[in-house]
């Protein structure tokens, strides 16, 4: 079997005393833009990551050995965001789905390369990851039907899959014990909780569950080395926390954080069972932190300032971390065991003078309830006088904008257009503790978007601003929050960008699998069946005889997640209304595949620069 070429990363030659594009911003090549994981061998030697360096987005192996180059593995027409290798680091696997659909076959592929072997029967939607059996003989992942979730597990030998449990509740995360014996995942337990599953490989019906609290959120688990004791991150305290469970005298210690801060994602084991190292976040940025058991606090590694969103722990300690910030693009760093600095691991050749990007700047502003909330703002790039303006909203809810690259080539594409930028991180958002989180739980379009309509009110105080000349704009969440604010706060803005929207929630909810379902009672605080009104009077499509700025909104056929039946009737009321519109279908997109290919992420900006330059210029 032939091993692909390695790739030389050819990057165009430009001049640098000039103002980059857009486009020049949007061809940076991002890593693992949706599951922000990557992978790396135990020994340390070896990297798997995602990158759309060649337009679509394929996985690519690298040695961690410095000025290294990267081998493309995967080539095709649908993305692949995500590999992870088998315990022996031998081979990986990879899900992947057609047109966007986001439901998925797994894939074996030699490291070396070769072609993909399919080892799945049945595709099934994916909102969880998956786990290798420390055997490397079974690929167990977390999978979603209409009606129930589910765990299968895929003999990567035979290709035989079975059903491991089910009518389980949603699962998140899926992974081993050491010695093959369990399986932890975290599963939704009510609208309010999330629960610790903990159940014998050889019988899923012994099983033990881990709750801090009544209403906590307890996920991604993690085994020590020793199979002992679970990590796992908690906010019964308030934050998210690393909680170490002992699973023998079921004792817990609470790893302490400062104030403000909060645990991002999953804990890892260091080689031995003396520590810990996880992601914290404060106000939009995030660390690496190592934590001895034994000591109070633990320390920071030393990697660039931005924002950590994976990282990973080598059989000899070192650390390999995703990085980026909004002025600096996604690299994989590289932290030696013992050594002072990390060094990056992949290309930082990006083709283009990124110091005359306009510089983010993180601000916070009252809301109607005297409430803090926290904003990115990013000036226009071409400084000729007062500018129009874009509060751009997030997706989630349940998320939040980081001062990282994922963010920032959107914003310095609309500021390099003649456009000033705030995204803020309104009620709902992570990263700002258990009650800011839960917020607007019940009260979507509610609290949180008045947090919006302040964020408008704040670019109207600023002298660089043009206060008549304010849009409106995201995705998924964010283009839900978009048309909810052109419906029902019709005054406020000129014009609105609407990407994936949600326009009826009830409409969505009967279209939903199992997952998005437990997703919307969830968001509620309680059954549909119980909040039908609630559920109406949020949706945009019930008030939009109000709407009267422009509206571009953008859909795609195979969204499994924003479901396009609703966009369509909405899109119908418009045209039914004359009112001022654009409309643009995408036959083979899903919710994300904009994400997966920077052309097709720089026709979607292009449009929207477009249609808000029409509109508010």
């Amino acid at each position: 079997m032939e091993r692909p070429k390695e790739m030389e990363w050819n990057w165009p030659k430009r001049v640098v005393n000039i103002l980059p594009s857009y486009l020049d911003v949007l061809k940076i090549p991002v890593i693992s833009p949706f599951y922000e994981v990557f992978d790396v061998t135990r020994d340390g030697k070896t990297l798997l990551y995602s990158s759309n360096r060649t337009g679509n987005l394929e996985i690519y192996c690298q040695h961690t050995k410095p000025c290294s180059k990267p081998v493309q593995l995967t080539k095709g027409e649908d993305p692949v965001d995500l590999g992870l290798f088998s315990p022996n680091g031998r081979e990986f696997v990879f899900p992947k789905d057609r047109d966007g659909n986001e439901t998925f076959d797994m894939y074996l592929l030699p490291t070396e390369g070769g072609r993909p072997r399919r080892i799945t029967k049945t595709p099934y939607r994916m909102w969880g990851l998956f786990d290798w059996s420390p055997n490397a003989k079974e690929v167990t992942r977390a999978i979603t039907k209409k009606e129930s979730c589910g765990l299968e597990t895929i003999d990567t030998a035979t290709g035989e899959c079975f059903m491991l449990k089910e009518a389980t509740p949603p699962i998140g995360t899926v992974t081993y014990s050491h010695d093959g014996k369990y399986i932890a995942c975290d599963a939704t337990a009510s609208p309010k909780s999330e629960e610790i599953m903990v159940f014998r490989r050889g019988n899923p019906s012994d099983m033990t569950t881990y709750s801090v609290k009544k209403d906590s959120r307890d996920n991604f688990p993690s085994f020590s080395p020793d199979d002992k004791r679970l990590a796992f991150e908690s906010d019964a305290k308030g934050v998210r926390q690393v909680v170490i469970q002992d699973l023998r005298s079921q004792s817990r210690q609470f790893l302490d954080l400062e104030v403000g801060e909060e645990v991002l994602g999953w804990p890892v084991w260091g080689p031995k069972a003396d520590r810990v190292f996880y992601i914290v976040s404060k106000h939009s940025r995030s660390v690496v932190r190592e934590h001895r058991l034994t000591q109070k606090k633990g320390k920071n590694l030393p990697f660039p300032e931005g924002t950590i969103t994976c990282m990973k722990v080598t059989s000899d300690g070192s650390v390999a971390a995703l990085h980026s910030s909004l002025t600096s693009p996604p690299a994989i760093y590289w932290l030696r065991s013992g050594a002072k600095s990390a060094v990056a691991l992949t290309s930082q050749k990006y083709g283009i003078d990124l110091t005359k990007l306009a510089t983010p700047r993180s601000v916070w502003y009252k809301s109607f309830d005297g409430r803090d909330i926290h904003a990115w703002y990013v000036p226009s790039a071409s400084k000729a006088g007062p500018s129009p303006a874009i509060v751009w909203v997030h997706g989630g809810p349940n998320w939040q904008v980081f001062d990282d690259w994922i963010s920032a080539d959107s914003l310095h594409a609309f500021s390099l257009s003649g456009f000033a930028v705030i995204a803020p991180n309104v009620r709902g958002s992570t990263g700002y503790g258990a009650e800011f989180r839960r917020l607007n739980v019940g009260d979507l379009g509610g609290g949180d978007l008045e947090d919006e309509v302040y964020a408008a009110e704040w670019l109207r105080r600023q002298k660089d601003i043009q206060a008549t000349k304010i849009a409106i704009g995201g995705f998924s969440y964010g283009g839900y929050m978009t048309l909810m604010a052109l419906t029902t706060k019709p005054k406020v803005f000129a014009a609105g960008v609407a990407g994936v929207p949600i326009t009826d929630w009830l409409e969505m909810n009967e279209l939903a699998d199992a997952t998005f379902k437990s997703f919307i009672e969830e968001q509620f605080g309680g059954s549909v069946s119980k909040k039908r009104e609630l559920l109406r009077s949020r949706s945009p499509i019930t008030h939009i005889s109000k709407i009267t700025a422009p509206v571009l909104i953008k859909g795609g056929k195979t969204d499994a997640r924003c479901p396009i039946q609703p966009v369509l009737r909405f899109v119908k009321k418009l045209e039914d209304m004359n009112h001022p519109h654009e409309f643009i279908l995408e036959d083979k997109a899903g919710h994300i595949s904009s994400r997966c290919d920077w052309r097709e992420n720089a026709r979607q900006i292009k449009s929207i620069v477009g249609f808000l330059k029409k509109n508010m210029t």
